[in-house]
């Protein structure tokens, strides 16, 4: 798919200090063994094990946040943390400041009212395997993860906010929701092309809507919305793009074609800025396309 250093041991008694001394719920949380360290790195984890939740004492309790938030809280108090494993399903993140990555491994986490760093060590922000779903509510991810700030399959985004990464801003697989979030500011690594959405899912069932996905002009910029799945699969649903604000890239919102076909693809109601560098949109003529402009009004060309 497009380290911390120091010895494991030394980077084991960091973390179990961190977590005694920020304020979060030591019951069920277990420091990573010697040898465990975040998938395809040598960077050592805290894998976290927790009954319920794992939540941040400084962070006040949880409330529903105002109408129009996006991203982590502003003022919210929160904990810091190495990269993080959560391994056991129903897992509640709460309040965290983690720096490297957060790799799902089961079934129905949150992660919620949370920021993730990239500092170069971890090729993600989040990312779920082949057993793992997370929903990701009022979280800010930012920084140098080397290949997208949220990957995978099986997840859900609301609030959140994608600021300031260095390559992409997140690859929805089957099943993958992106709801009433923004993602912007992208500062492209050297030699790298940045896109901010890249729909690789074979299966279908994605979702990306009320959001405003804007990846901004200047080189090393690709799409704000890049089809391009990876092979032809079984669709469990279709692909809908629908009511956002896109702009960007060389096309704002792309088809590849010489990536597998989407038989089941609706881009309807997305409003387009202006000032793209080929154009807004190239998508595929059979595409079932409605009732999308530019944001002033402007009707958009042909495809």
């Amino acid at each position: 798919m497009k380290g911390l250093g120091g010895g494991v041991g030394s980077a084991l008694a960091r973390a179990a200090l961190a977590v005694a001394t920020c304020g979060l719920a030591v019951s069920g949380v277990v420091v990573a063994t010697e040898g465990t360290t975040f998938p395809g790195t040598s960077v050592p984890t805290v894998a976290l094990a927790p009954a319920a939740a794992v939540g941040c004492e400084a962070s006040a309790p949880y409330r529903a946040p105002e109408r129009g938030s996006v991203g982590v809280p502003a003022g919210l108090a929160l904990c810091s943390s190495g990269a993080v494993v959560v391994s056991i399903p129903g897992a509640v993140i709460d309040g965290w400041d983690v720096r490297g990555g957060i790799l799902v491994d089961a079934q129905d986490v949150v992660v919620r009212r949370s920021r993730v760093t990239g500092d170069g060590s971890t090729p993600y922000g989040i990312r779920t395997t082949a057993s793992g779903s997370v929903r990701i509510e009022d979280t800010t991810l930012t920084g140098d993860f080397t290949e997208a700030a949220i990957v995978g399959d099986r997840w859900s985004a609301e609030r959140v906010e994608i600021v300031g990464v260095s390559h992409d801003g997140a690859w929805l697989g089957d099943g993958s929701r992106l709801r009433n979030s923004s993602i912007h500011g992208f500062l492209p690594a050297p030699g790298a092309e940045s896109d901010a959405l890249v729909v690789r899912s074979t299966g279908g069932d994605v979702l990306v809507e009320d959001s405003r996905v804007d990846l901004g002009d200047g080189p090393r910029r690709g799409s704000a919305v890049l089809l391009a799945p990876d092979e032809p699969g079984d669709r469990d649903g279709p692909t809908v793009i629908r009511g956002n604000v896109l702009g960007g890239g060389r096309y704002t919102l792309y088809q590849d074609s010489s990536a597998a076909p989407m038989p089941d693809l609706r881009i309807t109601g997305n409003r387009f800025l202006r000032g793209s560098g080929e154009g807004p949109l190239r998508v595929a003529r059979r595409t079932a396309l409605e009732d999308n402009t530019y944001l002033d009004g402007g009707p958009l060309p042909e495809r």
